[in-house]
């Protein structure tokens, strides 16, 4: 069952108990009204035909008439103030009555009930009677004064009232329960509007927040729901981050690592194949330890850039000397690809980030190598410092305008049966672009497909 439902249902038995319980006190009191009224009518009725009876006869009757004068001026004194609910009776049997039903049937004259004038219910041949009668005595004689009044009428409209009271509460137990559910129901729509919501965040939607449209506690839980989604899809986004940077730091590790493992391949080989002279051999182990130092620095910046908001350390670095650094790293791909890299350098010094900048402009290069048909190009890559501005520049296929704005997406990949050929990641451009940004420098990519491409960093 649901809340609402359950709400309905405790208010509706509530408000039945309430209905039902005013209106029997009601009924009740109104039953009680008629006939303590009703009582009291008779009961003033009795004791005025007892008075008067009593004081005519009294007044008329002598010691010495006889009994049948007597008994006339009885009854005619007793007419003169009866009606159809009067009774006399003497000694048990009626003298004088006015009741359709024989009084001494349900009057006896050892009935304590009947001896003080209080009234008193009774029912007799399926009537409703209210009886009073009292005692009173007429020269030596002893009379009892009644008056029989049939109240069967009265209990009917009491009845009719009961029936009246009984519908008047069933309509108003059923239009409050009609009420109470519409209010209930739209009292708890934002409950389920919030259980909505949060079907839609456990489905993914953490974006998805409730409208708080109060201010009582069910406005106060959609706030504090929010509150809550808004702590999740933070938490939620940090964690995905944090996902997505080792990803891309395992990923720019193993892209990185492609490169200079070529040179330390084939440095490695010869050392192990050829007849090298001692010069020959102290360089290609120098160059071992210098790709392998750099190999170690550069994972460890890469570790750096992706994996937590430090800054990256920055120095001031001679230029000239960096630019033969990356020539002599990227010589071994260039040669397979049968490519020639041209270094024009008008820079000296610049502050930045000597391994990260070099394996920025590695990228750049092998992406320009890549960029060109298997037959050697005519034209060499040519890799230029002027100012603070680094470019690559090359003669190969060119990007499309379209996607242009795309290539630094990790992943992405232009041509994407190409770059599988070729061993692609599409990887090199997105670290090019998160060195970059970790420098604070401007990318500006200018290509036409057919022409070549310009890629240009621009440091602050």
């Amino acid at each position: 069952m649901k809340l609402y439902q359950r709400i309905t249902l405790l208010v509706s038995i509530v408000l039945t108990v309430v209905i039902l319980a005013v209106s029997l006190s009601l009924l009740l009191f109104a039953k009680n009204t008629i006939l303590s009224l009703s009582t009291e009518q008779v009961q003033r009725k009795q004791k005025t035909l007892r008075t008067s009876f009593s004081e005519m006869a009294n007044y008329y009757a002598r010691s010495d008439d006889s009994e049948a004068v007597h008994n006339s001026l009885i009854k005619l004194c007793f007419n003169r103030f009866s009606d159809q609910s009067s009774v006399l009776m003497r000694e048990g049997k009626p003298v004088s009555t006015g009741v359709t039903i024989d009084p001494s049937a349900y009057v006896t004259p050892d009935s304590e009930a009947f001896s003080e004038g209080t009234p008193v219910a009774i029912t007799v041949q399926g009537r409703n009677l209210l009886i009073a009668g009292s005692s009173t005595s007429v020269g030596t004689e002893s009379y009892s004064v009644y008056v029989v009044e049939d109240i069967t009428d009265t209990y009917a409209r009491i009845q009719r009232m009961a029936w009246i009271f009984a519908g008047v509460s069933i309509a108003a137990i059923a239009l409050g329960a009609g009420a109470v559910t519409l209010l209930v129901r739209r009292s708890t729509k934002p409950i389920t509007a919030l259980s909505g919501v949060a079907k839609e965040i456990a489905d993914g939607a953490y974006e998805k927040r409730v409208a708080v449209r109060t201010k009582d506690e069910i406005g106060t839980l959609g706030e504090d729901f929010n509150r809550m989604a808004d702590a999740v899809e933070t938490k939620i986004s940090e964690l995905s981050e944090r996902n997505e940077r080792q990803r891309l730091f395992i990923g720019g590790v193993t892209h990185e690592f492609k490169t200079p493992m070529t040179g330390l391949i084939l440095h490695a080989g010869l050392l192990r194949r050829a007849n090298l002279s001692e010069d020959e051999r102290d360089a290609s182990l120098a160059h071992i330890e210098a790709q392998t130092q750099w190999l170690e620095r550069l994972t460890q910046n890469l570790l750096k850039l992706f994996t937590s908001d430090e800054e990256i350390e920055l120095e001031s670095v001679w230029i000239p000397e960096l630019l033969e650094t990356v020539e002599e790293g990227v010589a071994p791909k260039l040669k397979e690809k049968g490519a020639a890299l041209t270094v024009q350098c008008e820079t000296d010094m610049l502050v930045l980030n000597p391994d990260l900048m070099h394996s920025l402009l590695n990228n750049l290069i092998v992406n320009a190598a890549n960029a060109y048909d298997a037959d050697a190009p005519e034209k060499p890559i040519l890799l230029s410092v002027t100012g603070r501005t680094f470019s690559v520049s090359d003669h190969g296929r060119g990007i499309p305008k379209e996607v242009q704005d795309r290539i630094f997406e990790p992943f992405f990949r232009v041509d994407k049966s190409r770059s599988k050929k070729q061993g692609g990641s599409g990887l090199g451009l997105a670290l090019v672009k998160t060195i970059a940004d970790a420098h604070g420098a401007i990318i500006a990519v200018d290509s036409e497909p057919g022409k070549g491409t310009t890629v240009s960093v621009t440091l602050p």
